[in-house]
């Protein structure tokens, strides 16, 4: 089988809220592209680590009290046995997967530095917004819109500075203020978060 038809049948049959799922990965990889095209990056590496970067999330393959970065990792080292990549392409998509969250350091590729900028910039600005929205209260983490509007103001403050690449501090600035009026214009639409 393609792995491509392969990554859509695992990430559309895995049980992934919508706002995690198949587009997230879409956004990740193509803006992960757009913040490394001066760079000659591998494309496989990127195309596969954002498919399957939060695959340890998804109810299908999700543990509990096991961190998804490293389940994704387990669950990814396990279906490319199959492709028989050669060593470093596959070390390179692992690392990349378990580095992904703004959490963790970097990896050790350029690869995963610009997937972890691309997925940290996905919980930025008006579709950070719509991801965290659409999580209230399918997400243990965010049980309520209180919660999502903190977790936003929270994103909106921390995040921009986890980004390393230059251009992804660019876009994250741009992002950021995004949230912040959003968070603006419900404050004064909610008499400072008391009506929501």
């Amino acid at each position: 089988m393609d792995i491509s038809k392969e990554l859509f049948q695992i990430i559309n049959q895995s049980g992934a809220h919508p706002a995690l799922g198949w587009k997230h990965c879409q956004r990740v990889y193509h803006l992960s592209k757009e913040l490394s095209q001066h760079l000659n990056l591998n494309d496989e590496v990127l195309y596969i680590s954002a498919m399957l970067h939060d695959t340890g999330k998804y109810p299908m393959y999700a543990l509990s009290n096991v961190d998804h970065t490293l389940r994704s990792k387990g669950v990814a080292m396990n279906l490319l046995k199959s492709y028989h990549f050669e060593q470093e392409k596959l070390a390179k998509i692992l690392d990349a997967i378990e580095c992904h969250m703004y959490y963790s350091e970097p990896g050790n590729s350029d690869e995963a530095i610009y997937l972890r900028d691309a997925n940290i910039l996905d919980n930025l600005g008006n579709i950070g917004l719509m991801k965290l929205l659409s999580l209230v209260g399918q997400d243990e983490l965010i049980p309520s819109p209180d919660e999502a509007l903190m977790r936003a103001q929270t994103f909106a403050e921390a995040l921009p500075k986890k980004v390393y690449s230059k251009t992804g501090r660019r876009i994250a600035v741009k992002r950021r203020e995004e949230i912040m009026r959003f968070l603006s214009g419900i404050k004064r639409q909610t008499s400072e978060y008391a009506w929501i």
